[in-house]
């Protein structure tokens, strides 16, 4: 829920420690918040409910309140709506002699005046009768949930989607302090505004909202004293309620509020229209290799600027690659909740996707002008800013893949690992527990050589590869009293027709890579991690060549590995 909203309604509806004079005698205080909320929309309070205040809205036909007897209305309608009155079975018969007996369907508000107006429940409460232990809940009209295309997320405690960016944003938000004692207790639903009107605008509906702001001293409600003040009426369009007042004793306004939007269907069109349309879109402006003229440019990868193989241009081809530093990648690896990256193309959940990407021989990061077209423009600047001149060409898979047409004849050992953990997975023998799909397009190569991203990668690749055998299995199959999968593998492969020195070298990658994992991300012992740094630099010059050669041997070991045990799957 928006905090300040959530903040101010327990302000109106908690009986505050000290100045309890001024707050006592103010309810009218309630029904500011409510009028100024109407002039200046963020959220809209579909519910609330405490121990000193209560709102509940409906949804009505514009028509209905266009020019509402004020009287009529609260009488009609909003004197009381019973907050769990849903659908139901509604059985009936006659009196008389002759009974006759009826089942119907039931609507919401078809017991109240309100059916009149033809109102809509929004917030629904529902408790179960006869379990003891059942917390009565909150649920929100599916109508609106669903044409909104919301979803309710637990951990958010809210009816959620994702925007353009692909960030998951909370529309409906439901508050409910359920630690607290009952006197305590506050619940509330709001709504975005925006969102409650394109509803409204469709429907043809305005919100009716019911409050009750009831200010005394809990157990000391002055009964007497309140009945012979005058009952005190405000009167508007919109607004309209009943006060009484015993000044720094108690207080209460009764009455309702209509929220109407001044969207129209028109209006939602014309919205819908120009998110649509391309001619405003915005694209922003590379360093690139122009293959056609063979030379070093910066240009606009908007469709003025580039062109494809058939026009008779002098512009750039839009297979005109663009190079970024490798950090650009970064963002997209460390936040795999968002962002899905294999080793060719990245996405945004339910946003956006870069087709295709590549690492070429000197490390740089590249991407064709088309594909860096159809980004939204905010990752178009992010791209750009990691964006520098060509240090080398594009990469032969690039070459072979989108401009010879080919398939790429480039050996890909980590690709090959996945294929033989997914048909393991598929067959699963005895002795491999299955690895997950997340868990499986997590394992990458380092781009950077940055030894955090290194670390990320082992670590990855270990509990894909590694933690993958059974250790209990294997024990079962083994003669050895030895600990750990790797040691017992090792035994199992000796008994299953390898030579003792056969299987230590098969086993060997294999535990370099979880020694390398112990000592880089684990354990974090700072002194092991510098030298497994240390030496993979030494050995590779540069980390992701050492993650290279070490995935291409655990390939080739992994291949004997399971032709070697039992129940291995068919190649």
């Amino acid at each position: 829920m928006n905090t300040d909203i959530l903040k101010t309604l327990i302000d109106l509806e908690r009986l505050p420690d000290n100045s309890r004079e001024d707050w006592l005698g103010d309810a009218e205080q309630g029904v500011q918040f409510l009028a100024q909320k109407r002039g200046n929309e963020t959220h809209a309070i579909l519910y609330a409910n405490g121990p000193h205040l209560y709102t509940r809205s409906i949804l009505v036909p514009c028509a209905s309140v266009e020019s509402p007897d004020q009287n009529m209305l609260l009488k009609a309608c909003l004197s009381y709506i019973d907050p769990y009155d849903s659908w139901s079975i509604e059985h009936s018969y006659s009196l008389g002699g002759d009974e006759e007996h009826w089942v119907s369907l039931a609507p919401p508000l078809s017991r109240s005046e309100c059916q009149t107006l033809g109102g809509e429940h929004v917030v629904f409460l529902r408790h179960f009768d006869g379990i003891k232990e059942y917390d009565t809940t909150i649920e929100v009209c599916q109508k609106l949930v669903h044409s909104l295309g919301l979803y309710y997320m637990d951990e958010r405690q809210a009816y959620c989607r994702l925007n353009k960016h692909g960030d998951i944003e909370s529309v409906i938000k439901v508050h409910d302090d359920k630690g607290l004692a009952s006197r305590q207790r506050v619940r509330a639903v709001t709504i975005r505004w925006h969102d409650l009107a394109t509803y409204m605008a469709l429907s043809s509906t305005a919100l009716v909202t019911k409050f009750d702001f009831n200010r005394y001293v809990p157990g000391a409600f002055p009964t007497s004293k309140m009945r012979r003040e005058k009952v005190q009426i405000f009167q508007a369009k919109d607004v309209y309620y009943r006060y009484r007042v015993i000044p720094n004793n108690a207080s209460y306004a009764v009455g309702h509020i209509i929220l109407q939007t001044s969207r129209t269907k028109d209006d939602l069109a014309e919205e819908w229209k120009a998110e649509k349309d391309t001619s405003k879109r915005r694209f922003a402006s590379f360093k690139i290799l122009d293959r056609k003229n063979d030379g070093l440019v910066e240009t606009s990868c908007g469709p003025e600027h580039i062109v494809n193989y058939f026009t008779d241009s002098d512009l750039p081809w839009e297979l005109s690659p663009a190079f970024f530093n490798p950090e650009v990648l970064v963002k997209y690896k460390s936040d795999p909740e968002k962002y899905t990256i294999n080793d060719r193309e990245i996405s945004c959940r339910g946003a956006w996707s870069l087709r295709s990407y590549y690492i070429n021989e000197v490390g740089q990061v590249h991407a064709w002008m088309c594909d860096l077209a159809d980004l939204p423009y905010e990752e178009q600047l992010y791209w750009k800013s990691f964006n520098e001149w060509p240090r080398g060409d594009i990469s032969k898979r690039a070459l072979e893949n989108d401009i010879l047409g080919e398939v790429s004849s480039e050996d890909d050992p980590l690709d090959d690992l996945r294929g033989q953990v997914q048909s393991l997975n598929r067959h699963q023998p005895s002795w491999w527990q299955a690895r997950g799909v997340a868990l499986v397009e997590r394992v990458l190569h380092p781009a950077t050589d940055s030894w955090a991203e290194w670390g990320e990668a082992i670590m990855a690749l270990d509990q894909m590869i590694v933690e993958g055998f059974s250790e209990r299995e294997l024990r079962s199959q083994s003669t050895s009293k030895r600990r750990g999968s790797l040691n017992l593998l090792e035994d199992v492969l000796s008994i299953t027709g390898r030579t003792e020195e056969q299987a230590k070298a098969l086993v060997e990658p294999l535990k370099e890579l979880h020694s390398l994992r112990n000592s880089v991300k684990a354990h974090g012992n700072i002194r092991d991690r510098e030298a497994a740094v240390a030496d993979a630099r030494k050995k590779y010059g540069i980390l992701r060549q050492h993650f290279k050669d070490l995935t291409e041997r655990i390939r080739n070991s992994m291949k004997e590995i399971v032709l070697s045990l039992p129940e291995a799957p068919s190649p």
